[in-house]
């Protein structure tokens, strides 16, 4: 499975490169230190592979790198749910199916952490996995299809479900 990375809603998600200009990625940093934040490390084993997958241990989680021979059509991404500034705006995923989170760490506005903020979170996704993320003014529908991305608004979501719908025989002719 890939590794892909949503920095903030209404972003498109971006593959991560697992090989930077000064060696292979070692490790992936959740959310902040402070107060009012968690910051959550996990480990990157393997200095080579196109595919990520991860094992859970007793005090965490560990991605190791590889090319496994049997495809997998889930994924791994790292979810950064604040969208902008906003006090008393709720950040987190939201109607999430198909979606499991691993762990998470949590960032926040403002020198003292006392601003809002939210949670950054990795999370393996089914295919056909969809959740939402909520922007200051709007929010943002993501679909994993199980090869690739798809993002909508609220309304072209509810638009593809209709037609899904109506695919399959649902419906009344007016």
């Amino acid at each position: 499975m890939k590794l892909w990375q949503i920095a903030y809603p209404r972003e498109a998600p971006k593959l991560v490169s697992l090989d930077k200009e000064d060696g292979p990625l070692f490790e992936l940093s959740l959310g902040e230190t402070g107060r009012g934040r968690r910051n959550v490390v996990i480990p990157i084993m393997g200095n080579s592979g196109e595919n990520v997958r991860v094992k859970a241990t007793d005090t965490g989680h560990v991605i190791v790198r590889g090319d496994w021979p049997e495809k997998d059509d889930r994924c791994l991404a790292i979810i950064y749910t604040v969208g902008s500034y906003d006090r008393y705006q709720k950040y987190d995923i939201f109607d999430a199916s198909g979606v499991k989170e691993l762990t998470s760490g949590h960032r926040a506005f403002g020198a003292a952490g006392r601003v809002n903020g939210g949670p950054e979170i990795l999370a393996l996704l089914e295919p056909n996995a969809e959740f939402r993320l909520n922007n200051k003014y709007s929010s943002t529908w993501y679909r994993w299809t199980g090869e690739e991305w798809v993002v909508k608004s609220p309304s072209e979501r509810k638009a593809r479900l209709a037609l899904e719908a109506v695919k399959t025989g649902e419906g009344e002719w007016l």
